[in-house]
């Protein structure tokens, strides 16, 4: 008895999975669009140095690792917003080569951005690649975990 019991609740479950992982095509797209927009503006929050906007965007218990593995929470993350921005400033942040992949009430945003930052006497360009995890709350889409490597090399 326990051994039916157990196999139907997971049947019932991986039922449950599968329903809630398909989003009708028109919805789609505008969940797409709107977790770009989003991507877009974190890249014009890091250049203003935008507070608001993450303590608002990420979750609260966000997690970022770097490419070196640090870990930053969303704690530390905002808090940094307050810490003068040392010797280079952020001067430009483009996001481009985007893919979202929808599941359910969460979503999974890769891609690459470009970076500028401008020091006394001297500009940076980097390039990463990064994952971020997106959970549907309340409303809006909220970051839970990102993920951002540098790419070394020519770019393809």
């Amino acid at each position: 008895m326990r051994w039916i019991l157990f196999a139907l609740a997971l049947v019932i479950a991986g039922s449950i999975d599968l329903t809630a992982q398909k989003v009708p095509a028109s919805k789609q797209s505008k969940i797409v669009s709107e977790l770009e927009q989003i991507e877009i503006d974190i890249g014009k929050a890091n250049i203003r140095r935008d507070k608001a906007f993450f303590q608002r965007v990420e979750a609260d218990e966000f997690v970022f690792i770097d490419s070196a593995g640090g870990v930053t929470t969303k704690a530390e993350d905002v808090a940094s917003l307050d810490q003068p921005p040392g010797e280079f400033r952020l001067v430009s942040y483009d996001v481009d080569e985007m893919k979202v992949k929808i599941y359910g009430l969460t979503a999974v945003v890769t891609g690459r951005t470009t970076t500028v930052s401008k020091g006394k006497d001297r500009e940076i360009t980097n390039r990463t690649r990064f994952t971020d995890v997106f959970v549907r709350r309340a409303g809006r889409w909220q970051l839970v975990a990102g993920h951002s490597s540098r790419i070394q090399g020519p770019q393809k």
